[in-house]
């Protein structure tokens, strides 16, 4: 039975218009591209599509590396010191996910809710649904590899924290060593949280995200040659801060006041380098409590548990955006269906697709090892949470 938690719905005391729940902005809406395997190259974007074949609920993208070593100069002979074409391969997954609502076509229920056009607006509040569980999936993958979706059967898979982790206050040195044991990542984290100090997004810290990502991680540019990088809606306020010396805004106060100002309510604040930065107000929070990371997300309408974590440490996390830095893997579009019972009294409307988010990690498989992993596509950005009161 349809109901609307909290008072009933009475006409005597409703107008007719019904006005819909504000949705939470969602940056994760653009930047993506298809890949086909005749073309053999991630798109421009920083989400892939991959459609799968009947039949199949993952696909296999091969990545051929580039050739190394120093070769052969002056008179050495080249035979016997040929290189192999070396690949590695990044296996993704979909799986199921839906959501469904009751109604009721007829009756005196039916005839109550008549006059506000609720039945009207089932589909559109299943459609907004699907986006923001996609939104919650989207940083699921990037930040722990596979969407939630794809941890039960029959994927079955397991989440795995980003390879690539940069902690705002720590040295380059000192960043977490990667492993494939999360047990064991999240204790290299734990000691590399203790050596260095956090704080809010700066411009000195820009300039080491800029050296992290394309000179120590060699992260691969979009076609433009730049990198699309999230912020947290907690550290953008520092860069849209005019007042601040040290902020986007503040260091081109004089010239671009107009730009600054008008980029504070967009999703895009400003570009630094080959950097364009957007706000993320979805962004994930991980909380450091003891040497346990645990990873909290912005779900579907007020599902949200980042800000109540308690004891520990909170991180407000984003990412840097290569080519390709997540996949979407597709078997089933998005569609309705219908549940009838009690002689079409009572009728469930469905929302169904079958989609996973996978982050792109090339690896060999079946003899995987912890240095074996490539991800030249994302980094994982931790920020320790300390704003003052405002």
């Amino acid at each position: 039975m349809l109901t609307i938690a909290g008072t009933p719905l009475e006409q005597t005391s409703w107008n007719n218009m019904l006005v819909m729940e504000a949705k939470t902005r969602d940056v994760y809406q653009d930047f993506e591209g298809t890949f086909s395997d005749n073309k053999q190259s991630l798109p421009n974007g920083i989400k892939t599509i991959v459609n799968l074949a009947a039949s199949k609920h993952s696909h296999v993208v091969g990545l051929l590396l580039n050739l190394d070593g120093e070769g052969v100069v002056g008179r050495e002979e080249q035979i016997g010191k040929e290189k192999d074409q070396e690949l590695k391969e990044l296996i993704v997954f979909s799986n199921d996910v839906s959501q469904a609502v009751n109604t009721q076509r007829y009756g005196i229920d039916a005839h109550d809710k008549k006059a506000y056009k609720i039945l009207e607006k089932v589909n559109p509040q299943l459609s907004l649904w699907h986006k923001e569980i996609e939104g919650k999936y989207t940083r699921e993958g990037l930040l722990e590899r596979y969407s939630s979706n794809l941890l039960v059967a029959p994927t079955s898979q397991v989440k795995r924290w980003n390879e690539n982790i940069f902690i705002k206050g720590v040295t380059f040195a000192a960043q977490p060593a990667y492993d494939s044991t999360n047990a064991t990542y999240e204790a290299n984290f734990n000691t590399a949280a203790l050596a260095g100090a956090g704080g809010q997004w700066d411009v000195t810290f820009l300039n080491a995200l800029i050296h992290f990502t394309t000179v120590i991680n060699s992260i691969e540019e979009l076609d433009n040659g730049r990198y699309v990088v999230t912020v947290p809606s907690r550290q953008s306020m520092f860069l849209k801060d005019p007042g601040a010396a040290n902020s986007i805004a503040g260091l081109f106060k004089d010239s671009h006041i107009f730009e600054a100002g008008n980029n504070a309510y967009k999703y895009y604040l400003g570009s630094y380098g080959p950097l364009d930065l957007y706000e993320d107000p979805r962004a994930p929070v991980v909380n450091l409590t003891a040497g346990d990371m645990v990873a909290q997300y912005k779900g579907a309408g007020k599902d949200d548990d980042r800000y109540t974590l308690g004891t520990g440490t909170d991180y407000d996390v984003s990412f840097v955006h290569g080519k390709g830095s997540y996949m979407k893997a597709v078997h089933d579009a998005l569609h309705f269906e219908e549940e009838i019972q009690n002689y079409r009294k009572v009728v469930g409307v469905g929302a169904f697709a079958g989609y996973g988010i996978n982050r792109t990690v090339f690896d060999d498989v079946g003899s995987e090892t912890d240095t074996s992993e490539i991800n030249q596509n994302s980094i994982a950005v931790f920020a320790e949470t300390s704003l003052a009161a405002v």
